[in-house]
């Protein structure tokens, strides 16, 4: 073959050769970058899921709302545990503490009750005593406005006080007599019957008393007691 003619056939083939890469370069590239468009698509999925709360499937999971569901206090163990603490509290009474009554100067016409645990364990003085002077039938009335801010529990040695007013300060009261002796009922957690063992006292000597005698809640201050 002449010369010129066999430098044809080379650069015929070279040409065919980078023709023949380009294409193939062509086709790994393509192979590359097809999975981009369907990536994105999945982005922009999970992006539209997750910008809008409540809608599609994700507003059936639990935790949609936002505050994931707690259970019922009474079915945790602190409040298990705090349930049967109170369970296991005892009210006071004659039965595990002293109980006393005594003449005060002021107010006038006033006695104090005192009730001291004698226990190991606290006791809890609830809600008001129910004095029943002598062989009276029904229980003096009680002071309402005297209820306390919260339940007065009394570790073992502490004291709780209740303030007797015996008879009105200007005598308009009815039916007074002179009164020997003084039984103590103690209330239970409710509040409204009695419970544990009542304590039998001997009043003060010439102790007054009239329809209008009446009695204050249990206090953790002596003060708050006879101020009523």
């Amino acid at each position: 073959m002449p010369t010129a003619g066999r430098i044809t056939a080379a650069a015929l083939v070279a040409a065919a050769a980078v023709t023949i890469t380009a294409c193939q370069g062509q086709s790994v590239a393509s192979n590359q970058v097809s999975p981009a468009p369907a990536t994105s698509a999945a982005a922009n999925e999970l992006a539209s899921s997750t910008a809008t709360p409540g809608s599609g499937s994700a507003a059936h999971r639990p935790d949609s709302s936002g505050t994931p569901a707690a259970k019922p206090a009474a079915t945790t163990p602190a409040a298990a545990a705090k349930g049967k603490a109170a369970d296991r509290l005892v009210a006071c009474s004659a039965a595990n503490s002293k109980v006393t009554v005594n003449t005060i100067s002021r107010p006038i016409n006033h006695l104090a009750l005192t009730v001291t645990n004698t226990s190991a364990k606290p006791c809890a003085a609830y809600s008001s005593p129910a004095l029943v002077f002598d062989e009276a039938q029904a229980s003096i009335q009680v002071v309402r406005e005297s209820v306390p801010q919260s339940v007065v529990m009394l570790e073992p040695g502490q004291s709780a006080y209740a303030g007797i007013r015996l008879s009105s300060a200007d005598g308009s009261g009815a039916h007074g007599r002179t009164a020997h002796n003084l039984t103590v009922y103690f209330s239970g957690r409710s509040g409204n019957d009695s419970t544990g063992t009542p304590a039998h006292l001997t009043l003060p000597k010439d102790t007054h008393i009239d329809d209008s005698a009446a009695v204050t809640y249990w206090q953790s201050d002596f003060e708050d007691a006879i101020k009523w």
